[in-house]
């Protein structure tokens, strides 16, 4: 025996659970639900052991009928697996399971290429749509053109190999453009000078005027006073009424003067006037003349913009025309109706077949059938253990519900689940009958589950907690006596039922007399002769 030093760890978990689901012989299987609400499940022996163990906190519990239940997932795992235990599906199933999804397989590979195939029509088609659409636009077909068969693509060859005319240099007039509106800026500019001239002379001219008519009202009011001659005495004097006055008034000899200063100023004023009338009239002829050269190079810079943009869309159409031609011709090489995806109708009809054929192998009700006649079978004989117990709704047709795991009895008052059933001592009854019938079953169909059943402690209810020995006279109650007898004496029976190899492993306080108990002891722990030494906590 190595110490614990020496021992190391050289698998994994999941490598013992699959070694010992294959040593227990459980083979390839799976369990794949209907409603698609859970992911396919394979039997393993951590399932089968849910059969094998009544631990003492499960064999008297009126909820729970088998180990490990309390936890949702492992019931539904053993929910969907205990068809495959019971033998409702078997090796066959499997096989024909693995069929399906190669014939599965094969049904989608056939979809898919099916699938491309019209994906590949209906994308040729659309691209055919643009294509043609695309060649009325660059000229190559004709505006009245429809698509409406498989012809198109002919046609489309046929345009395919029009003659493109190479793309030439096109004349470019943006030398002249620019020259023409250099030209007519140039214009634009010494019209612009000529006319702030003659609006400045046109102003000039028109104060000129004013400034006449002002100095000829003057001259008007000065020679009025011609009419008198020089006055006599002080000119400080005023004349009118003999006072002095601070501005004396002028003589005659600066009148008559200041009317010769005007007349040279009226004189200077008409000379001037014919002359600026004469540069006015120049200014806007030759505004006139700038006027109309002005239009011709507007006209002409028009021309040469409008040339210019034809050429550019001449050239532009070559190339777009050669672009439409190449794509058009790589559209031909790739794409025909004679060159679509692989397919063959008839082979997908074929494989649909199959699979409906092995779906028919694989009826769901087929399977229910066979659990609902095996359950029937393991129904019968837990029937007939209860005879040999003392339970409520004993002599009732018993029968265990797989889908909710537990016992259940068919009254005439209807069904009475575990749940519902007396006391500790109906549920420790009922716990060790069912896996006894369970059992019976699997061993007779040799099902992949382990061939041994542990029960713990299923006497615990009648023993008091000072019994020492186990012997019935512990017991102070007849009926509780007869209760663990009765119990050991069906455990007795069921072994000798159950083929063989089965091991029924009881750990109790309870020691009969009888002879068949005696030979069936292995190990008696009692006192200090316990499973765990007493010395064991002290090392």
């Amino acid at each position: 025996m190595p110490t614990i030093d020496e021992l190391e760890k050289n698998t994994t978990e999941n490598s013992l659970k699959k070694f010992m689901t294959q040593f227990s012989g459980i083979v390839e299987n799976e369990h794949r639900p209907v409603t698609g609400t859970r992911d396919p499940l394979a039997a393993n022996i951590s399932h089968a052991l849910f059969m094998c163990f009544q631990p003492q906190g499960v064999i008297a519990r009126k909820d729970q009928l088998f180990n490990r239940m309390d936890d949702t997932f492992r019931a539904l795992a053993l929910r969907d697996t205990l068809p495959y235990f019971l033998g409702a599906v078997d090796e066959e199933h499997f096989r024909y399971l693995a069929e399906l999804d190669e014939l599965r397989a094969q049904a989608r590979l056939l979809e898919a290429q099916k699938a491309k195939r019209v994906q590949a029509v209906d994308v040729s088609r659309s691209r055919v749509t643009r294509l043609v659409n695309d060649g009325k636009r660059v000229g190559l077909i004709p505006q009245d053109y429809q698509a409406v068969d498989d012809t198109v693509f002919d046609f489309l060859a046929q345009v395919a190999k029009t003659d493109v005319e190479e793309a030439v240099d096109y004349q470019d007039f943006g030398e002249t453009i620019t020259q023409l509106e250099n030209e007519r800026r140039s214009i634009w500019n010494r019209i612009d000078e000529l006319t702030k001239d003659r609006s400045a002379t046109e102003a000039f001219l028109s104060a000129q005027t004013d400034y006449g008519l002002e100095v000829s009202e003057q001259k008007s009011r000065l020679s009025s006073i011609g009419i008198y001659k020089e006055p006599l005495g002080d000119r400080s004097i005023c004349p009118l009424c003999a006072l002095p006055q601070d501005n004396p008034t002028p003589s005659l000899q600066e009148i008559n003067a200041a009317l010769e200063d005007i007349d040279l100023q009226l004189s200077s004023v008409h000379k001037e006037s014919p002359h600026l009338l004469s540069h006015i009239a120049a200014l806007e002829e030759k505004i006139q003349s700038l006027t109309v050269d002005l239009r011709e190079v507007s006209r002409e810079l028009r021309s040469a913009i409008a040339s210019d943009e034809q050429a550019r869309a001449a050239q532009e159409q070559l190339v777009a025309r050669a672009r439409y031609v190449g794509r058009l011709t790589n559209f031909i090489e790739t794409v025909s109706p004679e060159e679509e995806v692989e397919f063959d109708e008839a082979e997908l009809d074929r494989v649909k077949a199959l699979i409906d054929t092995v779906l028919s192998k694989l009826r769901s009700e087929e399977t229910e059938s066979k659990i609902a006649t095996f359950l029937d079978f393991i129904g019968r004989k837990m029937t007939e253990y209860s005879e040999m117990l003392n339970l409520e709704y004993q002599g009732s047709s018993l029968r265990l519900d797989a889908k909710k795991l537990t016992v259940v009895a068919n009254t005439e008052d209807g069904p009475i689940p575990l749940s519902r059933m007396g006391s500790g001592e109906n549920w420790v009854g009922y716990h060790v009958l069912a896996h006894l019938a369970l059992h019976w079953w699997l061993r007779k169909r040799n099902r992949p589950v382990p061939a041994f059943l542990v029960l713990d402690q299923p006497t615990q209810a009648y023993y008091p907690p000072d019994a020492k020995d186990g012997f019935l006279d512990e017991i102070e109650v007849d009926e509780d006596r007869q209760a663990v007898q009765s119990l050991f004496e069906l455990m007795h029976r069921a072994c000798q039922e159950i083929s063989e190899p089965f091991q029924l492993i009881v750990l109790d306080h309870a020691h009969l007399r009888n002879e068949w108990f005696e030979n069936a002891i292995v190990e008696e722990w009692r006192g200090d002769a316990a499973l765990i030494p007493p010395t064991w906590p002290n090392i």
